[in-house]
């Protein structure tokens, strides 16, 4: 674990933002190998983090990033550039919703979901923080 203590609050629905974070693990568990197998759980406030959004010269402000890392083997590259499609998955036993349903939850949270695989397998969570004075900057 590396997590920032001095993360201001986010305001959300509780019980989906822990569904949201217990899927990434449960994900992350599920794909490290048995022996030295490793998740990583990252927090950090990242103050100059601005996206633009789509259709619009607005950017908003989502400091707030909470990171899941893994050692597995990583997505298969056909996966890529659809793991938050409904019904997309590699699991023989899987149903392909875990995903779609985190990335509609922090949709819904006004936040974003990335996912790197540089490194390690990575899913990175930005949201908004509360009480947040100015959620969108004009360019």
């Amino acid at each position: 674990t590396d997590y920032d203590p001095s993360l201001p609050s986010v305001l959300g629905d509780r019980d989906q933002l822990v569904q949201v974070f217990l899927n990434l693990v449960k994900n992350a568990a599920e794909a490290v190998p048995d022996k030295g197998g490793e998740i990583v759980l990252i927090t950090a406030y990242r103050h100059g983090v601005r996206f633009a959004v789509p259709g619009s010269g607005a950017r908003v402000h989502l400091p707030l990033m909470v990171s899941v890392e893994d050692n597995g083997e990583g997505i298969p590259e056909e996966l890529k550039g659809h793991l938050f499609d409904p019904f997309v998955t590699s699991k023989p036993q899987g149903k392909g919703l875990g995903l779609a349903l985190v990335a509609k939850i922090i949709n819904d949270h006004g936040g974003i979901i990335e996912f790197d695989q540089s490194r390690r397998t990575a899913f990175r969570v930005m949201l908004p923080r509360h009480n947040q004075t100015e959620q969108t900057e004009s360019q």
